[in-house]
Order: structure tokens, then sequence, then C-alpha cells
């Protein structure tokens, strides 16, 4: 299957087998490609709601799809954040144990250095290990887990929201190069809570994820917990579930 989409103003191909699309709400939806071509694969997974799922829904589609591809992890622990490596393996051991799926490999595992940890040395840093993964390691494709923003009037009031990237908000494609996809891209945290319900993941994947990327010093300084229950992230996480008329969790 030879997909063709405009980017930049220039006309890209993506040589997949198909396309599952996982219905959501709103008109939303998952969509996770595939390939008999690709050998092997990154998945990134941070221990969060959204990286968590799209590892399970990779996972399925391949296994459904009857692809060999094998499933590489990757993962980053970040000293100043919130989040840590203990949620991501959590999330991994979850879900190779829930799905049964044979080919997800051990994860990568890379810790950011102290004075790359902040924007724009965080996004370098890792800007730069998926473009060695790729074009020297042997992976033939990287899925990341980014989802659409919350409607505007849902935000307002999250803190932070002035930084957010606004181009979350116009996305049409889940595709970020022909090697690269954001399965969620179309898709809000209202969507991604709902396929937890869908897939009976609400119990046992859910809480051991981690969505607040507050900063350790901040956390320390405000008295907070973990997760913060405060920050961007978190307020999202929580709005998700409130969404489907659930309770945070």
């Amino acid at each position: 299957m030879l997909r063709r989409e405009i980017q930049n103003g220039e006309m890209i191909d993506f040589r997949i087998d198909g396309e599952v699309r996982y219905e959501s709400v709103d008109g939303m939806a998952s969509i996770v490609p595939y390939s008999s071509q690709w050998d092997q694969i990154i998945v990134q997974i941070s221990g969060g709601l959204d990286s968590a799922l799209m590892l399970y829904l990779v996972a399925k589609t391949f296994d459904e799809a009857g692809v060999s591809t094998q499933i590489r992890p990757l993962s980053l622990e970040v000293p100043t954040k919130a989040k840590s490596l203990d949620s991501a393996r959590k999330v991994i051991s979850f879900i190779k144990d829930f799905t049964g799926y044979q080919n997800i490999l051990p994860a990568l595992e890379y810790e950011i250095p102290i004075h790359s940890s902040r924007p724009p040395m965080k996004d370098r840093f890792f800007t730069e290990l998926i473009t060695d993964l790729l074009k020297n390691k042997g992976y033939q494709f990287d899925f990341n887990g980014n989802t659409k923003n919350p409607p505007p009037e849902v935000r307002q009031d999250f803190e932070d929201d002035e930084s957010r990237e606004r181009t979350r908000d116009d996305r049409k494609s889940i595709y970020n190069t022909p090697h690269s996809a954001s399965p969620h891209a179309l898709n809000n945290k209202k969507g991604i809570v709902h396929l937890y319900q869908r897939y009976n993941l609400l119990e046992g994947l859910a809480p051991l994820t981690l969505s607040c990327d507050m900063n350790l010093e901040d956390i320390k300084a405000r008295d907070l917990p973990i997760p913060c229950g405060v920050c961007w992230w978190c307020r999202e996480r929580a709005w998700g579930f409130e969404a489907n008329g659930l309770v945070p969790r």
C-alpha cells in the first residue's frame, strides 16, 4: 500500500501494508500502520497514559495483522522530572503479559544528562537519538504517543497552557516523516480514556501509568505529591477520565 500525503509543501510516500483505525469518541480515532517489511521498530514509552495505550495498540495490530515485526520499547530517564523509568517498565511488563505478543523486545533505556534535561537541549538529545536509531541501528520505523490537546475551553485555566504545542491542534495526519508516526495525533485524552474502557485496560494498565511531568525541584518547593495533580499533564489526564464520566486514576 502506497500512501501519499503532503507535508510541509512536499509530497511524501509512506509504504505500508495497511492501517487499523481504533474509533474512540467525537469522531476521533487512534490509527496504527503496519508493514511486513518492518523487521524492528521503535515504540517510545514514557510511562504515561498515551504511550502505554499506544504500545498495547501496536502489539494488538501487529499480532492480528500476522506480521513478525519486533517491537523495541524506548524509554528515557529525565532526572529532573517526576516521570521515571519505573512506570515505563511496569507498563511494558503488563502489556507483554496482557497481550501475549511474543515480539516485544527488552527496552532500550537512556538517561538524559542533567545539563541536557531542559528544553531545548532535551528535545535535541531525543531527536538525535531517534535519528541515530533509524539511520544507523537498523530500525525501520518509530512510533510516539503525541495526542491532540483538549479543547481550548477545557484547558483555559491549566498551568503553563501558553507554552503547550499549538501544532497539535491542527494535525491532519498521524505521519511525521516517512519513518515516523503518532497514532494518537487525531485523538485527545477523552478518546484515549475511552479506548482504555473499550479494551479493558482501566483496572490493570491505567494505574501503572504516570502522566505527571512537573520538575522535581518545583514539586519539592511547592510541597506537592507525585503525581502532583496540578501540572498541565495531570490536569489533562484528569479531564480525560472526567469527560468519560469516570473518577480520575
